[in-house]
């Protein structure tokens, strides 16, 4: 963006640090919105949390879904919902593997499905370890692709406790997994506690601006690149970012003039407010300021 850019002077501050510390992407995510307080939470601590390996969501991502739906009905290949229902997990294991080897070698039920796909052979996977296989099918088995996150939950789910977590965390009481500095070494919250640096914006009422699905956009990277080691990978766990934007949304709610703006509407947003319109007059269609003398 170039400086002194018409957008840029558009741009609140706020806005701004936020475009520059996420890398100049403003990613809001939409998808799962209706769905956001219901289901399976990964690793969220609560009583329906699962837990499986992030490899095996990613490798799930990056081969898999190419071809194979979850729960969506056949692509390129079979609806992977239920697969492990539906074959042996030996049998699996080796067509996963090598899926060529097990055609070839006259199985009925890989036949069959070369057949029914048209001679469309899944690729051998022959780099994926029996432990990579097995987390894979772990994954589909305990929901898969459907599996939220649990840093996409709303804030209004969150409780008392997760808030408190979040205030903890913020203030530096409760240090972060991987290392992360303390929010309140570059931010303020309001609250009673107005300790905080200055190099960031204040955050006391991020959460009405900027809402649920663009906080969790923006937790999920690194604020400053001035540690090498942070990365978004290794930044804060989703549990850690949940609390934060729990707490966040909570300290918005206790500025003045917040009411109870936060929750009225779907997605945390307040209502629009409606735009005040002023009649022109014209005459034959013509606004009279443009007619000499105001008339024709």
């Amino acid at each position: 963006m170039p400086a002194g850019s018409l957008v840029q002077r558009a741009i609140r501050p706020l806005d701004l640090f936020l475009l520059q510390t996420s890398g100049g992407e403003v990613r809001l995510l939409k998808k799962r919105v209706a769905a956001l307080t219901s289901g399976a939470w990964a690793e969220d601590g609560g009583n329906n949390s699962v837990s499986f390996s992030p490899k095996a969501r990613l490798t799930f991502s990056q081969r898999c879904s190419a071809c194979h739906t979850y729960g969506r009905g056949i692509k390129v290949g079979p609806d992977l919902k239920g697969v492990n229902d539906r074959r042996r997990h030996d049998w699996l294991l080796k067509f996963i593997h090598q899926s060529s080897a097990v055609i070839k070698s006259g199985d009925p039920t890989a036949t069959t499905l070369f057949e029914q796909f048209k001679h469309q052979r899944m690729p051998d996977w022959t780099d994926l370890s029996e432990q990579d296989i097995d987390d894979i099918l772990h994954y589909l088995r305990i929901g898969g692709p459907d599996i939220k996150p649990a840093d996409e939950r709303s804030a209004q789910t969150a409780t008392a406790a997760e808030e408190e977590a979040g205030r903890k965390l913020f203030y530096g009481e409760t240090g972060f997994r991987y290392g992360a500095q303390s929010c309140n070494a570059c931010h303020r919250a309001g609250g009673r506690e107005f300790s905080g640096g200055s190099l960031g914006p204040d955050l006391s009422s991020v959460y009405l601006r900027y809402q649920d699905m663009a906080l969790t956009s923006f937790l999920r990277h690194p604020c400053f690149k001035w540690d090498p080691r942070m990365s978004a990978d290794e930044y804060l766990t989703p549990v850690e970012s949940f609390a934060l934007k729990a707490f966040l949304r909570r300290q918005s709610l206790r500025q003045p003039g917040a009411g109870s703006a936060a929750g009225k509407t779907p997605g945390d947003r307040p209502a629009p407010q409606p735009v005040a319109r002023h009649e022109t007059p014209e005459v034959d269609g013509i606004p009279m300021r443009f007619l000499k003398g105001g008339r024709p």
